[in-house]
């Protein structure tokens, strides 16, 4: 996912008029001024709300809405008073750029890799994108005034780089999905896994892999299930802090770093060992890594990775 995030990142965009004093030209006055009348390419575009999450899941939207309108992203953290703040002063905001803004809010904790992809690694961190390309603005709270001197730049940027669109609020219009929109069947094994029911959850998802084989998301919550139906009644804090002390603690430690969502440790803790073992644990160590890559993404670096180091010491 995240080489797709690269690819669509890549580009200029002509940053110029940001360097340039709040004063606009009479050629661009109307683009910084949001209450301006400016020729618009189209009907405005009708969405849900001003202010969306982003996800893995709908960031190729907000980015082709970026060829039409400002997307603002803001990177923020609950826990993080600054960010608080800016996001206050944001969404405050929003309502007086007539359409030609939209605010995207993404949460850096849950949306580890949208971060990534944009080379975001703290909270309170603001960036724009237009027409497909990423802008940085800024990092740290700001006053006020700053942040609507900046705004009022950054349209100046976007009608230079052909985005002179708007969106208009319609409540007949549905939310942005925030989260993958997932078939009955798979939604129906999702809301046992939710509910505990380990075993009926996995198979349901093996009923569907069973019909679809090549089903990656079935494949991932079999192997999930199966990592949970092994913890039930598991300590997971007494076997994190209990060195592990032959191949069944080994198993065991690994499956709790993994679901603690300690993915390199978890593979570290098979791997490290996996020269050394006997045949038969070096098959349950392999069959055990496989499902963890099934669990947390093959794409992901920490699997390629891993993946890579398992290949070398079995070939």
């Amino acid at each position: 996912m995240s080489d797709q995030f690269s690819a669509n990142l890549r580009g200029a965009v002509d940053l110029s008029a940001l360097r340039q004093p709040s004063t606009a030209s009479a050629g661009t006055t109307a683009a910084a001024n949001p209450g301006a009348a400016t020729p618009q390419s189209g009907e405005p575009i009708a969405v849900a709300s001003l202010i969306s999450a982003m996800t893995e899941s709908n960031l190729r939207y907000f980015l082709e809405l970026s060829s039409k309108v400002v997307v603002l992203v803001d990177f923020y953290s609950t826990a993080d008073e600054s960010s608080v703040a800016l996001s206050a002063k944001l969404e405050s905001l929003i309502d007086g750029f007539a359409g030609k803004v939209v605010l995207c809010r993404v949460d850096v904790a849950e949306q580890p890799r949208v971060a990534e992809a944009f080379g975001v690694t703290a909270p309170a961190t603001l960036l724009a994108m237009m027409a497909g390309q990423p802008v940085p603005l800024f990092s740290g709270d700001q006053q006020l005034e700053k942040i609507q001197e900046i705004f009022e730049k950054l349209l100046v940027v976007a009608a230079n780089n052909s985005v002179t669109g708007s969106v208009v609020v319609d409540a007949n219009v549905e939310p942005v999905a925030s989260t993958p929109q997932l078939p009955p069947k798979h939604k129906a094994a999702v809301e046992l896994l939710n509910a505990g029911s380990y075993a009926e959850a996995k198979s349901h998802y093996q009923q569907i892999l069973n019909e679809t084989p090549s089903d990656p998301i079935a494949a991932a919550g079999v192997a999930q299930c199966e990592l949970l139906l092994r913890l039930e009644g598991v300590d997971v804090d007494k076997v994190l802090n209990t060195p592990p002390q032959n191949f069944a603690d080994l198993l065991v430690a690994a499956d709790a770093l993994l679901a603690i969502g300690d993915y390199s440790d978890a593979f570290e803790a098979l791997l490290v060992n996996f020269a050394e073992a006997v045949q038969e644990n070096k098959n349950l160590m392999r069959e055990r890594l496989l499902q963890y890559f099934e669990i947390v993404g093959k794409s992901t670096p920490e699997v390629v990775a891993a993946r890579n180091r398992l290949t070398s010491m079995l070939f």
